[in-house]
């Protein structure tokens, strides 16, 4: 609209009106200048006072007046509109373009155009500003959030420890105490105050003062460490009367100084687990009592095995030594009744030279016969002295592996003297070790006799193979392998267990294997297994040290 009158458009528009005016004035003076008679002054009278000619006048004067302004309106109104349409775009408008604009409307899209720029930069601005904010405020929510989320998990993991809070804000000393620190009492939250003799005047007279001086130490510390812990075990008076134990655990916030700013604790009720404690104690003690006395029981049936052993070991050795020494003295008798008789021919003067040298022959078969069976005697008495010895003794000592296996079956020998079960022996020549030999002679033994009760029943002729072999230069492996019926499955993990036999009242007593067990794990500081063979039997695995430790 500016623009429209600042033009020159206005003029034209006032003008058209006067010039109809110049028109109508000089078409009355024409008629009046072409009538010089008596009908000028009728006709000026009459289109003076004629009211229609008044109204087209007027109507004519409205018409040329309207109809170019409505024009110009119009195309006022289009060119708004065109400058309207152009206003979002106005911003990235280049200056050429603004210019083929129309001109009533060209000053002030041309001013508009910088303003609109500023604050198109203003509300970009504005716009990150406000998405930077809304991205803090979803983060502020999410913290919030977390934080909510985190105070319920700590709250409900509080409640499910069923510990009872406690706070002391050490610039106003104020304290604070949970409801659930409350109910450990046995009070409910309006019956107890929150203040310093709520905690004082439930504890213990004679726990009392180790609780101040604990609280103050720790209170008074400026150690800025994290893992300082203020903890307390005491008793507290319960509602009921009773006194109960707990465990007060705090930490501290302290100042860059060290200062104490509070102090925020946990208390348990560890009355039950005291209580438990206590009988578990007892409990404990009488087991090793217990245990105390089974192994003492142990070691005695340990030794009264070793002591049966060895009786049946001399009544086989008794036995077997009596058969050469009686041949022996068989032919020693009958050897002296012979030198009798030719020393009494002699003595009559009757001897003859085939008497003599039936006596020579009597005499020497019979002087061979005596050396045999009393060497016999003698190396079954000597291994006999070696093994009981060592029975005995419980000592460690030097000797050599091989040997020794070959003097033990050597005195278990009347143990297979009535069967046909056959033992072989397979060890490296010179395998010298130092331990216990006793040991070895109670293992082979009780496996001996558990593969003759065991693995032999219902064998007529069964074959027990010991074999050795050095694993290493430390460690040596010992294989007790028999061909009987092999161990089932469901016993192989209780062979070792003590009083567990397959036998009982047969001749069974349950300890044989767990004495073997012990005397492996214990003395020879070895460990003990069992594999199949593969032609069934059982196949037991003893490895042990070479040297045993701290004994040479």
């Amino acid at each position: 609209m500016i623009g429209f009158l600042t033009s020159r458009r206005w003029l034209y528009l006032l003008a058209l009106p006067l010039l109809a005016l110049l028109i109508f004035g000089l078409f009355l003076l024409m008629v009046s200048n072409t009538s010089m008679g008596g009908h000028r002054a009728h006709i000026l009278l009459t289109l003076q006072l004629d009211l229609l000619g008044v109204f087209f006048l007027g109507l004519f004067f409205l018409l040329s007046t309207l109809i170019p302004f409505l024009y110009f309106l119009l195309q006022f109104h289009k060119q708004q509109q065109a400058a309207i349409a152009i206003l979002p775009d106005l911003v990235h408008l280049p200056s050429d373009k603004l210019q083929l604009l129309s001109p009533n409307f060209l000053p002030l899209l041309t001013s508009l155009q910088p303003i609109m720029r500023q604050q198109e930069t203003v509300i970009r601005e504005l716009n990150d500003k406000n998405d930077l904010f809304a991205d803090a405020l979803d983060e502020i929510n999410e913290i919030g959030l977390q934080l909510r989320r985190s105070e319920r998990r700590w709250l409900l993991a509080l409640s499910a420890t069923g510990d009872g809070i406690w706070e002391w804000k050490a610039d106003k000393d104020i304290w604070y105490f949970s409801s659930r620190w409350k109910a450990i009492l046995g009070y409910g939250d309006a019956e107890l105050p929150n203040s310093a003799a709520t905690f004082d005047g439930f504890i213990h007279p004679d726990d009392v003062e180790r609780v101040r001086q604990g609280f103050a130490q720790f209170t008074q510390s400026r150690e800025l460490v994290a893992e300082l812990i203020f903890e307390a075990e005491f008793r507290m008076r319960h509602k009921d009367g009773h006194w109960i134990i707990v465990l007060s655990r705090a930490v501290a916030d302290r100042d860059p100084e060290g200062a104490i700013l509070s102090v925020v604790g946990a208390q348990t009720d560890i009355t039950a687990q005291r209580k438990a404690m206590i009988e578990l104690s007892q409990a404990k003690e009488a087991a090793e009592k217990a245990v105390a006395q089974l192994r003492g029981t142990q070691l005695q049936m340990i030794e009264s095995e070793k002591l049966a052993a060895l009786g049946a070991l001399v009544a086989g050795v008794a036995h077997e030594v009596n058969t050469p020494l009686g041949i022996a003295l068989t032919a020693a008798s009958t050897l002296s009744e012979d030198t009798h008789s030719v020393l009494a021919q002699m003595d009559s003067g009757a001897l003859k030279k085939t008497d003599l040298q039936h006596y020579l022959a009597v005499a020497s078969e019979a002087s061979q016969l005596i050396l045999r069976h009393c060497n016999n005697a003698a190396a079954l008495i000597r291994s006999f002295k070696n093994i009981s010895v060592d029975q005995t003794a419980e000592v460690v000592r030097d000797f050599d592996l091989g040997l020794y296996l070959d003097e033990i079956l050597q005195s278990l020998k009347p143990s297979l003297k009535h069967t046909c079960h056959t033992i072989e022996v397979h060890c490296p020549d010179g395998v010298l070790v130092h331990t216990y030999p006793s040991a070895f002679t109670q293992i082979i033994n009780n496996l001996l006799n558990n593969a003759l009760l065991h693995a032999f029943a219902g064998i007529e002729k069964g074959h027990i193979l010991i074999e050795v072999k050095l694993l290493d230069e430390s460690e040596i492996e010992l294989r007790f392998m028999d061909n009987g019926i092999g161990i089932d499955p469901s016993v192989r993990a209780k062979v070792f267990e003590p009083f567990y036999t397959t036998k009982r009242g047969q001749g069974g007593s349950g300890l044989g294997m767990s004495i073997v067990h012990n005397i492996v794990a214990a003395q020879l500081k070895g460990r003990i297994s069992i594999e199949d063979t593969p032609g069934g039997g059982a196949c037991f695995v003893l490895v042990f040290p070479r040297v045993l430790k701290g004994e040479r």
